[in-house]
Parts: C-alpha cells; structure tokens; sequence
C-alpha cells in the first residue's frame, strides 16, 4: 500500500528519521524537547506499568490516581482554582464553547485566526457566533455592542495564534471583555511552557488575571503525546464538567499521558534551563535567517513563519528544503488567507547549534536556488 505522507523513525530529537533519511525537524510542537526527555519517558512507563492503558471508563465516572495528581499540579502552576483533564484541547475547546453558550440568546466572539477546534466548538454550541478581525480591539467592541445587553457572552481567542505565532494582546482585551460584560476564554496550547517569564503562558505574559479561563494541550511544549484541559475559576469547570458533552461522552487521556504530562510540568518548574535553551535557540535561528532573504513574521516565540505568498510557491520551496535536509511543512489556503502562503518553522530546545546552522545554511541554498521571479 502506497502512503502519501512520510513515516517516521525513532524518538524525536531535533533531528528525525523519516522515509529512511535524518532530516532536521523544524516542524514539530515539542518546543521544550520533552517527548524525548527521559525524565517524561520514565513518567510515562510508571503510569503505564501502574494503571495499564486505562481503566476503561469515562472520565465522569472515575480516574487514576495519576490523572488526579495532573490536575492539581497543573492548577498550582497556572494559579487557577480548578482543573479539568480531556483527551485533546479540541474536546476541551468544544465542550466548553458548547456548555457554556448553550441557549440561542447566548454569544460566542471568535477572533478570524482562532484555531479550528475553536470554530468547531462555536458551531456546535446553540449560541450565535460573531467573528471580529483579527486582533483588531475596535471591531470587537463594533461587533460587540450590537449584542443584546445582558445576554451570556463568551470571547475567545488563541493564546500565540499557530500560523503567526504572535501573542494575544491580552492586556488590552481583557478591560474589552469586561466592558462587554463577557468571560474571557483563552486557548493556551502554543502558549504554556512556552511564552510569559517563566513559560506560564500568554495570562502570564501579559500579566493576566489568573482566574482567566484557559483552555490547553499536554501535546506540545509538554511533550506528552496526548491530552487536554480546561482550567478557570471552579464555577465554571464545575459546569463543564457536570454538562460539557465532550467530556461526558468519551474517553479520558491515556494514563501513560498523563504521567507524562504531570512529569514535564515539574520539569517546567523545576529546571528553567529549558526554556532558557528555546529563547537563545529562537534567537538564533532568527539571527541567521535574517541574511537569507527571506521573510519572516516577528513573533516572541518559536513560531518562526517564512512568508511565500503563493500558495505553489510555498509547496515547491518546501519540497527543496526537504531536498537538502531540514523537514518543514507548507501552508496555503484554506488554512492561511489567501495571498499569505508560508512554512511554519517551529524551533525547540532539542535544536543544536549545529542543527539550526545547519537549517540556515538550507534556507540560504533555497533562496538562491529559487527563480528571480518570484511572482
């Protein structure tokens, strides 16, 4: 059977075995280079050697010892008052939406860049869904003062916005939202562990109220494979997790996540050399490529978006890098606007020197390999 998509080998690093080749992997979430740490390994197989694959019930019914333990650490380090686990931050995206916009009279505000999970959740919920420009503040309160006063109303919005990797202006939006008499609800999975001075995420970055509510994922910067949360004030993850369906009605992360995940948090917390490690990496990279040629989007973190335009431009840029030894991933229309076709690279703390030299050098061959015209 022929796969159209490549096959990957061994245990993420910095580098990747795919299809039989050792690429440089520059598209990959493990920012922090926790997949392959063995100290998340090891939690990991001690959840796994205790709890199996799981005890074969739904997460409103029971859960380990392990996942127990996971919500409260990830509670202490966020600062909020209560913590409930999914097996993916879409189902924590759609049950929260879904729970807490639920009547016709209810409202969603969804920034026009929020991640897919988010829309999905706004068009599963009964509320009506609004969308505003991207991080344009003066639309969101147009569109806002067109609602009926009184009315629930959520605003969302990514934390770092995947495709961009800029950070939510949380400082601004938050008066925003309270002027509008709504609650906040911020999408933190390209943000913890990676963004904020000790890597709490965009809340913290900006100086949040901790009392936000998050939504998030174990799947990046945490390098636990699988998982989700919500975490807010205990009202509301008690409400999401009394009605909140796709919690209810399906199957709770594996335990060997979350033994993982509650590994990489006390790593975070413990050894800042991580995330020291990722900045001076992201630092780096960004240095060099900025005598390529090519252009980049600013952003504080390791999102490092290559702009191409074109969305053919973008695929056949890509299929040279890939060529000449760095793995990385276009992206066009429908996932982008159109006209703004690009490579996502992403850098982590696994990265050598020598990797992201070595990336550099590939994104510099590209650029002189690629026509004069580059209409």
């Amino acid at each position: 059977m022929t796969h159209s998509w490549p096959t990957a080998d061994g245990r993420l690093s910095g580098r990747i075995g795919l299809d039989g080749r050792e690429l440089i992997m520059l598209s990959s979430n493990d920012y922090l280079g926790l997949a392959g740490d063995e100290r998340v390994v090891a939690g990991a197989r001690r959840a796994l050697d205790t709890h199996g694959t799981g005890i074969g019930l739904n997460p409103s019914i029971a859960l380990t010892r392990v996942h127990r333990g996971l919500a409260d650490e990830l509670a202490d380090y966020l600062g909020a008052e209560s913590v409930l686990l999914f097996n993916s931050c879409a189902a924590a995206n759609c049950a929260t939406l879904q729970t807490l916009a639920d009547t016709p009279e209810t409202a969603i505000l969804s920034d026009e860049y929020n991640h897919a999970s988010i829309v999905d959740g706004a068009r599963l919920a009964r509320g009506r869904t609004r969308v505003y420009r991207h991080d344009d503040l003066a639309d969101l309160a147009r569109v806002g003062a067109e609602l009926e006063p009184g009315a629930r109303t959520l605003v969302v919005t990514d934390g770092v916005f995947s495709m961009e990797g800029s950070v939510a202006r949380l400082d601004e939006l938050e008066p925003l939202v309270a002027d509008l008499g709504a609650d906040l609800v911020v999408d933190e999975s390209h943000a913890v562990g990676v963004v904020g001075r000790t890597g709490r995420g965009s809340v913290e970055h900006h100086g949040g109220a901790p009392s936000t509510i998050r939504t998030g994922t174990f799947s990046k910067a945490l390098g636990a494979g699988l998982g989700g949360f919500l975490a807010g004030p205990s009202e509301i993850v008690d409400e999401v997790r009394g009605r909140g369906r796709f919690f209810i009605f399906t199957s709770p992360m594996p335990p060997a996540s979350a033994g993982a995940a509650l590994a990489a948090i006390r790593v975070l917390r413990d050894d800042p050399t991580r995330l020291e490690l990722l900045r001076a990496n992201v630092a780096r990279f960004r240095r060099g490529m900025g005598e390529t040629g090519w252009e980049l989007l600013d952003s504080p973190g390791p999102i490092v978006p290559v702009m191409l335009g074109d969305d053919e431009r973008a695929a056949r840029v890509a299929r040279v890098i890939r060529d000449l030894g760095a793995f990385v991933a276009p992206f066009s229309y429908p996932v982008v606007p159109r006209g703004t076709a690009r490579i996502r690279v992403q850098i982590s703390a696994a990265h050598t020197a020598d990797d992201l030299d070595a990336a550099i050098d590939i994104f510099a061959e590209a650029a002189r390999l690629e026509p004069t015209d580059r209409s």
